[in-house]
Parts: structure tokens; sequence; C-alpha cells
């Protein structure tokens, strides 16, 4: 029962969205042209300062770099580090906002086909998409899935360390495919601020959760940070 209640409430948003545009059938509203998807390029380097709400506002930092090109598809590594821990992940990316191979969610590195659409681009006002990725998963070996809703809003200003940005404001609901016997699947709620001219992000929150079954006070929180950058140099196309 938990578990329809979940998967209801991603579906609920998805339908809540496109009720506030207006829309039907949940298709796309273009509004303009909207925002391309960026043109990567080896060297392109982003910094991040992660704030961690859900320990008392710990800082760490997040590198990032493109390096490799292949046509419109790209590799990405990623390096999180604070005073106590680093972590490392390399995620491939195509050139329309698809994750081909990467971690959705404090995991290994693992493929999706068809690649998660963590973005679709051109973003455009009013913009909608929803997907469903058929998975196996490996320690149980049953069939699975994971679902993703995503809406672009009004976009506006924001200021972060790297400075103030117009930017492309993204809602999105990720729900894994990580249930267990004892609870629900993870449900990530994230917010992005997308500027074309650093081509990323400036600004992103993320908060996650699932839902333990038969327990008094059920929701476990399992992510709440905030990214902000701090700077980004630009490779050579």
């Amino acid at each position: 029962m938990v578990v329809s209640m979940l998967r209801s409430q991603l579906i609920a948003a998805a339908w809540a969205g496109c009720a506030v545009f207006g829309l039907t059938s949940c298709a796309s509203a273009p509004a303009g042209e909207g925002v391309a998807a960026p043109q990567l390029a080896v060297g392109d380097h982003w910094q991040y300062k992660v704030t961690d709400n859900l320990r008392r506002g710990i800082e760490s930092q997040l590198d990032v770099e493109v390096i490799e090109v292949s046509g419109r598809a790209a590799r990405i590594r990623f390096v999180r580090a604070d005073a106590r821990s680093r972590s490392e992940w390399i995620d491939e990316v195509d050139g329309e906002g698809g994750l081909h191979a990467g971690s959705l969610h404090s995991e290994p590195a693992r493929p999706f086909n068809p690649p998660a659409q963590l973005l679709e681009f051109p973003l455009e006002q009013g913009k909608t998409w929803r997907q469903v990725i058929n998975t196996l998963r490996q320690d149980t070996e049953l069939s699975d899935q994971i679902l993703i809703y995503g809406r672009v809003d009004t976009p506006g200003a924001t200021t972060v360390p790297a400075g103030s940005f117009n930017a492309v404001y993204v809602y999105r609901v990720v729900q894994l495919d990580d249930e267990e016997f004892w609870r629900t699947r993870t449900l990530r709620r994230d917010a992005i601020w997308y500027a074309p001219e650093v081509k990323g992000p400036v600004r992103e929150t993320r908060d996650a959760s699932y839902i333990l079954r038969d327990a008094p006070d059920p929701t476990i929180r399992t992510e709440s940070i905030l990214l902000e950058l701090e700077s980004f140099r630009p490779g050579r196309i």
C-alpha cells in the first residue's frame, strides 16, 4: 500500500504540473526557442560549494570536469571532498541532457537504457517531460523501474558565489528502483537553476527520502543538499 502511495505521489506531482500550465496530456508547451543543449568541451570545469543540511550544514567541494568528448557525447568526472572523505565517479552524457551511465543517488555508476532524461533540451518555459526506464535489479534480479518527471518554469535571476546569473528554473522528480522489503523506493525532488552561459546549473537543491513500512515515524530523509557554483572555466572547443 505504501509503495502504491509513493508511486501515486510521483504521478500526482507530474499531473499537477500539467494542470498548472493547462495541459491535458502532459505534452510540451514551448514558448519560443528556449535554451539549447550546451556544447561541451574537454576542459570545461565547474567548482561547487555543497551544503549538507542533514549534517548540520557541513560544507564540501564538488569539482566537475569534462574529460572526453566524442561528437555530442561527453564523459564528465565528479570529485566530491570534505575534511573527512573523498569520492569520485564519472558520468557519460549525450548532447540532449540524457545520462547514459553514472550515478543517480549514492550508488555505484551504472548504465541506463534508454538514457535517464535528467534535462530535456531545449529548455522552454512550460515544457514538461515524463520518462519510465525499465531496469533489472542486480541484487534481486527482478524487473523494476525508474520514473522521471521534469518541468521548466519561469526564468529568473539568481546569485551564487560565482556571481549573478539569468537562469532557467527546472523542477524535477526522480523515483529510483531501490525498493526493499522493509521500505519503499527513494523519491528525490530537485530544483535546478540552469544558466546557459556556464553550460550547467549554477544552483541546485536535492531532497530525497523513502518510507519505512510499519513504522510509527515512517519518513526517512536520505539527502538534503544545496549546490552553489563557485567558479566556471570553459574548455577548448
